[in-house]
Order: C-alpha cells, then structure tokens, then sequence
C-alpha cells in the first residue's frame, strides 16, 4: 500500500513527539527523586572512647657521650658497640708510658728534696744553738734557716708535681659515668684522642644510653593539652612492630609552648620503662592517651554535626524533607559524637546540609 509521504511525514512527527514527551518525562522524574533522597544516618548508642592521640620519636632516657680529660694515644678499648656496662667500668686505657717514666723521676726528685731539707733543717738547728750562745753571727744564723725553708718549699713543689702526674695517671683509665649501653664508638685503639677541659671540646670517645627506659618527645597541640596531665597512664605502639603494645606514662608537659609545624602545641615526652629489648633508639612510635569514655552514648557520625556560631545543629527527617534541630553534644571521637540532648534513639539525620534550611523544629 502507498502511503503518501504527506501523511507519512506527520505520523512519524506525532510518532517522535510522544516518544520525547515520554523520555522527557522520565528524566524529570529521576531528577526529582534523587533531589528527594539524602543519604542519612541513624542515632545509635555505642561505647566512646576519646583519646589524645600524637606521634613521636623513642630516645634514651638518659644519653652521656664520654670524652677523655687529657690527650694522649688509645692504649686498649675495653668495650664494643652495644654492649652493657655499669657505671664506674674501665671502658678506655690511654697510653701511660711517658706518665710512668714522669712520675719516677719526679720520685727521685722528692727523694732528693728530703735529702737537702734534713740536711738544711740540721744546719739550722746547730745556728740556732751558736747563735743563742752568740758564736757565729745572726746573719749567719738567718741565712741558714732560709736556706731551710727554702729545701722544704722544694720539696712541696716536688710533691704537689707527683700528684699532677699520678691525677694525669689516673685519667689514662676512662670509666664508664653511668650504667648503660654503648650506642656509638667511633674510636679505633691507637688513635690519638684530644682531652676536653669542657663537655663541649675534646675527641667523642663513645656514647652511653640507658635503654632500660625510654623517653617519646611528642608535641601536642595547646587544646588537647590541657586534658593531659603527669604521671597520666599511655599505650605506645611501635611502626616497626605491628603487634607490639607498651605501657608508658606521661612523664613531662613543658611550660611554655612551642611552634612546630606551623602548629602551636606543648612539647610532651613520654616514659617507656622497661620496653622490649628489640626496640631502638630513634623508631617511630605512636602514643594514645585516654581522657575520656561514654558507655553505651546515644551517637552519630561527626558529619551530621554541623556548627552554626556556639551552637550544634542537625537535621531531623521528618516525611520527605529535614528539620534543624539544635543539639547538645559531649565527647567527639575521630569518627563519632556523643548527643547528650536533642535526639532519641533511632532517629534519622541527614549527613549533608539542606540547601534550604527549614524552620527549627
């Protein structure tokens, strides 16, 4: 049959508009229904635990480099790296020949000295005794007790000289200044070593750590910092170790705060005692300080909390749209918030703010 290409012109017109309109229809409609829903969460009671949670650096509480007090050339070294010592330990002997062969003569030399002064004291006494029954001239008498006075100041200097050299002596031995363990040793037995008349100068011998506690310096910001305070109980965990718990506690909060980061905070360390032996100094490790905790709080996500000046709000469902409802909030965890007022169980809030805020409810 032919259809005459007017006719077929205006049914194919008519049959595209409907197919349009209906397309066009459907699209409205999914529109508007994704405009209508909003993702939402539900209160829910749950256990809070809020922390205060930083990160730090471990490092000896107590860490000593030892330096030799005079110079001279390394004899033997008693210790190696890593190895424990205690406290008043020979960890370091410098060559004392040139000491001994001193201290020997300077012996000779007191031993000459009293020599001289009995013989000068026995030449004064005989003055004396002439010059009281006047047969020689006072002068006479006088120069002979100088001359007395004069063997004794030699032989003070001679003994004041011996013990320079026996304290030099005694210098040669380095003794460990605290109990502890070597964490570094960059010397080598015949190495000349320059004595440090202060901490500051000399040739760094070794370093000494106690490992048997260990420091975390922290720095926390000057909110959370006024929840801490000394002697507070802490759980560390260790990056190097996955399953790996301490107990510590907080052993100092510095007075003044400090600027790291860009962030003003309060610099705080951290007390290990007795960790495990398989951590060192310098591994990263995370502290948790417990402040607060809400058994069985009625709660929501922290994004459905929203702020508005000093005040909380929340979006209640209620039928096909939101109402504000103003809230009271307690502790705030990284992922939930305690509603103390405002809410019951099982309501339902909107995690996004509406574009257009209905009345307060």
């Amino acid at each position: 049959m032919n259809i005459p290409s007017v006719t077929l012109l205006a049914l194919m017109t008519t049959l595209m508009g409907i197919n349009l309109e209906s397309c066009s229809k459907k699209g409205t409609g999914s529109a508007s229904e994704a405009k209508t829903k909003r993702a939402t969460a539900v209160v829910e009671r749950r256990d809070l635990d809020f922390a205060v949670e930083v990160i730090g650096d471990l490092r000896p509480s107590v860490q000593v480099d030892v330096k030799a007090e005079i110079s001279g050339r390394i004899k033997t070294i008693r210790i190696g790296i890593n190895q424990a010592v205690k406290r008043d330990d020979v960890v370091v002997e410098l060559d004392d020949s040139d000491l001994l062969t001193e201290k020997a003569s300077t012996e000779v030399e007191i031993e000459g000295a009293k020599l001289q002064l009995k013989k000068a004291s026995l030449a004064d006494e005989r003055a004396r005794q002439l010059a009281v029954a006047e047969l020689i001239p006072k002068q006479d008498a006088d120069n002979l007790r100088l001359d007395a006075e004069i063997a004794k100041n030699s032989l003070d200097k001679a003994a004041k000289r011996l013990q320079s050299v026996e304290d030099r002596l005694s210098k040669t031995r380095i003794v460990a200044p605290i109990s502890g363990t070597v964490i570094g040793l960059p010397i080598v037995e015949g190495q000349v070593v320059i004595g440090g008349p202060s901490a500051a100068a000399g040739t760094l011998l070794m370093t000494l750590a106690n490992l048997a506690e260990m420091l975390i310096s922290t720095h926390v910001n000057q909110v959370d910092v006024t929840r801490m305070k000394t002697d507070q109980p802490v759980e560390v965990t260790v990056d190097a170790f996955e399953k790996m718990k301490l107990e510590g506690k907080i052993h100092f909060i510095a007075p003044v705060a400090s600027i790291k980061n860009n962030i003003k905070g309060f610099t705080v360390d951290i007390l290990v005692s007795r960790p495990d032996p398989r951590i060192r100094p310098g591994m990263s490790a995370n502290v948790k300080a417990p402040i607060s905790r809400v058994a069985g709080a009625l709660t929501l996500p922290v994004e459905a909390v929203f702020r508005e000046g000093d005040k909380r709000v929340v979006y209640l469902k209620s039928g096909d749209g939101f109402n504000r409802r103003e809230v009271e909030v307690g502790i705030v965890t990284a992922s939930h918030a305690e509603i103390k007022s405002g809410l019951k169980e099982g309501d339902k809030v909107s995690l996004a703010r509406p574009k257009e805020s209905p009345a307060k409810n």
